[in-house]
């Protein structure tokens, strides 16, 4: 149980409490307030603030990792990849989740496959704010990703 605990309070300190906290004001807004119900359009920017959560906690996840033994622009390009990826596969199993909510519990939280869409693209559009901020920070440029790829090409090792 320590041990539950202690990886729990580590998740929410290095930047679980973003998805947390978006998640909670999910749950009150649709829960509570009915407030989609009332305002359907209220789901984008949720979406939106949820994928910018998950890429967030992602990037934290990320830079706790040690690097010593790796180059830099191979972690940084690594880490803007896993950021992006990672944020789309969870908006991904999000609308997993809506889709089995609506099929065993009747509800209609999956309106239209356009609004499926456009959950989509809000969540990744997201995870693209904190892609940018994260490639401004990491001083990542068209120069390593050039590198990167002339290498793979090439077949040289890292």
């Amino acid at each position: 149980m320590k041990i539950i605990v202690s990886a729990t309070l580590k998740i929410l300190k290095i930047g679980g409490w973003l998805p947390l906290t978006v998640f909670s004001t999910h749950v009150f807004l649709s829960r509570v307030i009915h407030l989609y119900d009332i305002f359907p359009p209220m789901d984008i920017p949720m979406h939106f603030a949820g994928g910018l959560a998950i890429a967030f906690f992602i990037s934290k996840c990320f830079q706790i990792l040690p690097r010593d033994y790796i180059k830099k622009s191979r972690v940084s390009l690594l880490e803007i990849v896993l950021i992006g990826s990672l944020t789309a596969s969870t908006a991904v199993f999000w609308e997993f989740a809506e889709f089995t909510f609506d099929q065993f519990f009747g509800t209609n939280i999956q309106i239209s496959l356009a609004n499926t869409i456009q959950d989509l693209v809000m969540g990744i559009f997201g995870a693209l704010i904190i892609i940018l901020i994260r490639s401004r920070q990491l001083n990542i440029g068209i120069g390593e990703v050039r590198e990167i790829t002339f290498e793979w090409i090439d077949g040289k090792p890292a």
